[in-house]
């Protein structure tokens, strides 16, 4: 019986994430669906944190709480007093001893899991304490879902047993300089996005394109701003009207009902499609695109990168502090534009249709981390520690 259950409890995978901006819900979803298909014998699912944190009702109130005032100042791109945010989420967390731990572990009873895969920030230490009182066997793995860490203990907590899967060569000096053993710290090739980011360009692009309103002779642009619907869209929606006007633009305003309004209200010169929240990541409609119009999210990044749709980024305000590696990395990789108004991105447009070296340098940096990752979460959740290979040891 005890060999029974404990063959059961290795087929448990638990992916948790938070609903802060859209970065980490996405990750969390590509690594299901590789995973789980890979794996069909597993159990493998999506966990929101937040839904484990409220068996601790103080500390759940207080995550959620800072999660929804992340979100409201989201929509207005300022994320006013982001690093006291940040400072008050890890003092809080260093709050919860053994018996809030304890009770926080409640929620793992009905899936205690064998691995579990955390790609969100500050709250590791507590989650994966939680999963070690039901289970004290289970494989914790972290991925950094920004392209470097934004102060000391945001990603890479060492007094906790758990492994790290690094996309940037900054990750891996932080966690280097963090303490981490090399046993536990795993250098990747990117960030995990769908596999169907994977698959080639529709040989019926044309139709597709009619299907929705969309003029096939004119370039197409992919205008969002996240699942939170930035108002940032309908600014940039107005500057490329002034400017262009043989154009087509897929717009999309995310859960902002408001924003889906005020879009549908425009009178723009050229032919559109919009639409609000969509369950799945939109990888279909970035296949169709000659161009992308976002934010410099870690995500935004790497869908951008796979589909072979050059980005152009609006220069973060109130996320500057978690978004000025991407712009950088952006920049420097020449995979994309930064721009720091909506004027500035309605010029970029020209730019990035008419050169062809932004498609070169994306197919550059190209990679296929979702599979590496999944690869190498299967191994971590196999075999011991002691035989893992070290950082620097890439899984093909």
């Amino acid at each position: 019986m005890q060999a029974e259950k404990m063959k059961t409890n290795r087929n448990r995978i638990a992916i948790v994430y938070f609903d802060a901006a859209s970065g980490s819900h996405s990750a969390a979803a590509a690594l299901q669906k590789s995973l789980q298909s890979r794996n069909p014998h597993c159990q493998v699912r999506m966990i929101n944190i937040t839904d484990i944190f409220d068996h601790h009702g103080l500390f759940g109130k207080v995550v959620r709480a800072g999660i929804n005032h992340f979100n409201r100042q989201l929509k207005r791109d300022s994320v006013y007093g982001l690093r006291s945010l940040i400072r008050l989420s890890l003092f809080c967390h260093d709050l919860v001893g053994p018996k809030g731990i304890q009770k926080i572990a409640g929620y793992w009873n009905s899936f205690p899991p064998d691995i579990i895969i955390s790609v969100t920030p500050m709250f590791n230490p507590v989650l994966y304490g939680s999963a070690m009182q039901i289970n004290p066997g289970v494989k914790c793995i972290t991925i950094p879902t920004d392209l470097e860490e934004v102060r000391n203990c945001y990603w890479f907590t060492p007094k906790v047993e758990q492994y790290y899967l690094n996309a940037t060569e900054a990750l891996h000096e932080q966690a280097v300089k963090a303490g981490i053993s090399a046993h536990y710290r795993f250098r990747i090739t990117g960030m995990p996005v769908d596999e169907s980011a994977y698959e080639p360009a529709p040989p019926d692009r044309n139709a597709q394109l009619r299907s929705i309103g969309l003029n096939p002779n004119w370039p197409v642009g992919f205008l969002s701003f996240g699942a939170q619907g930035m108002r940032n869209v309908l600014d940039i929606a107005r500057a490329l009207a002034k400017q262009h006007t043989k154009l087509n633009l897929i717009i999309l305003c995310g859960k902002n009902k408001k924003l889906f309004r005020q879009i549908h209200a425009l009178k723009l010169p050229f032919p559109t499609a919009v639409y609000s929240h969509l369950p799945q990541a939109p990888l279909h409609l970035l296949h169709l695109c000659d161009f992308a119009i976002g934010k410099p999210g870690t995500i935004s990044i790497t869908e951008s990168l796979i589909t072979n749709t050059p980005l152009i980024a609006q220069k973060s305000r109130g996320m500057r502090l978690i978004h000025k590696g991407n712009e950088a990395w952006l920049t420097q990789t020449g995979t994309g534009i930064v721009a720091k108004t909506p004027g500035n991105i309605a010029a970029a447009v020209t730019e990035i249709v008419n050169n062809p070296v932004y498609k070169e340098q994306m197919e550059f940096y190209n990679h296929k981390a979702i599979y590496q990752i999944a690869a190498l979460i299967e191994k971590i959740g196999k075999l011991n520690q002691k035989i893992l290979k070290p950082y620097g040891e890439l899984i093909g």
